[in-house]
């Protein structure tokens, strides 16, 4: 499997595996069955890739019935192209098919034709809501969302690419605007507030169409990269122009009610409130309220430190491992550190550590 198959990188984010010549002059017979399915695979997929086109007839009819419009629906299929290499691949390993609804064939059909005798019948059923997204599903969703509106010269067409929607969906997790019930991806209720208060332009998957057919106009020299850019830069413009301000209804929406008040911080006497990320001063003085001796402190070991109250802390980080210590704030003191050749300055807690007796 090793030489057998070789892996495709292209400049446009697109990659296959596909069998090389090897096949050839190897003994087939040899290989383990599971390297042998996998191949099996790769060499079908590039078959269909390959194979003659899947043509099939469409009709759409419309029947008036007393006063009432129907219609109906068929397909026929012309030439089954590289479908009857996946046919064979599925017989071949006795693989079920997908389970997709298919249009029957119409009989032969002419306008003005009419029907005499027909039965009928009125059922009732219920309809059942939209199922939430899977993973799966959402990242099938972003493949397809706006692409009805690209052209048919657009090499990427949905939101983002292969490479990025996974992505895309993690930092929604991650930032608290989507969140994972077993398999289903649902909304939190911070990620209801952004979308409802968001420009309809900017979340609009027409938006990524747009941008993406003016791309392939720049790629075709008919469209300059100064005039796309220039597009954009307009509306940003715009946007912030119409959008400056947010009403007093939005703000309450994500006001999430009086911040509840871990302390006065030692530094300034401004409050220190929990934060999506940590306690944090109010005053944003640069003290750093919210960790001590490098470790992330909780609400309560906050309050304590606010408070000069001694402080248990455990798994703090040392030169011979990890140990547990009393920390006891005694004031605040500058810091200042190079990272990527910036200075990063701040004020930290000035502590004194008091170690537990070890139990005899």
């Amino acid at each position: 499997m090793r030489k057998m198959c070789q892996l495709i990188l292209t400049k446009s984010d697109h990659h296959a595996v596909i069998p090389t010549m090897e096949i050839a002059v190897t003994d087939l017979s040899s290989v383990p069955e599971g390297e042998m399915k996998i191949l099996s695979l790769a060499a079908n997929r590039l078959l269909c890739a390959t194979g003659e086109k899947h043509e099939y007839e469409t009709v759409k009819a419309e029947f008036l019935c007393n006063g009432a419009n129907f219609t109906v629906s068929g397909k026929s299929v012309i030439r089954n192209g590289w479908k009857d290499f996946e046919a064979a691949f599925r017989r071949s390993y006795k693989t079920s098919e997908d389970k997709e609804k298919e249009d029957k064939k119409l009989p032969e059909l002419s306008e003005g034709m009419a029907f005499e005798g027909v039965q009928t019948k009125v059922t009732e059923h219920f309809t059942q809501p939209p199922k939430h997204f899977t993973e799966d599903s959402l990242l099938s969703a972003m493949e397809r969302a706006g692409a009805e509106d690209m052209g048919d010269e657009v090499e990427r067409k949905g939101l983002g690419t292969p490479a990025t929607r996974a992505d895309v969906i993690e930092k929604l997790v991650k930032d608290g605007f989507v969140k994972r019930e077993k398999k289903q991806m649902l909304p939190t209720e911070d990620g209801v507030k952004l979308i409802t208060v968001l420009p309809d332009v900017v979340k609009s998957p027409k938006l990524t169409a747009d941008w993406e057919n003016a791309l392939t106009l720049v790629a075709k020299g008919e469209y300059s990269m100064q005039e796309f850019m220039g597009g954009i830069e307009d509306m940003v413009k715009g946007l912030v122009q119409t959008y400056h301000s947010v009403s007093d209804e939005q703000k309450s929406m994500f006001g999430g009610g009086a911040q509840e008040s871990l302390g006065k911080c030692p530094k300034c006497g401004g409050d220190v409130v929990k934060g999506k990320f940590g306690a944090y001063c109010k005053n944003k003085c640069g003290m750093n309220v919210s960790r001590a001796m490098g470790a992330a402190l909780t609400d309560s070991q906050v309050k304590n430190m606010l408070e000069g109250k001694k402080t248990l802390v455990k798994g703090l980080k040392g030169k011979k491992g990890s140990y547990d210590a009393y920390i006891i704030p005694e004031g605040v003191e500058d810091y200042s550190y190079t990272k990527d050749g910036k200075e990063v300055k701040g004020t930290q807690y000035k502590v004194r550590l008091e170690f537990p007796k070890k139990k005899k």
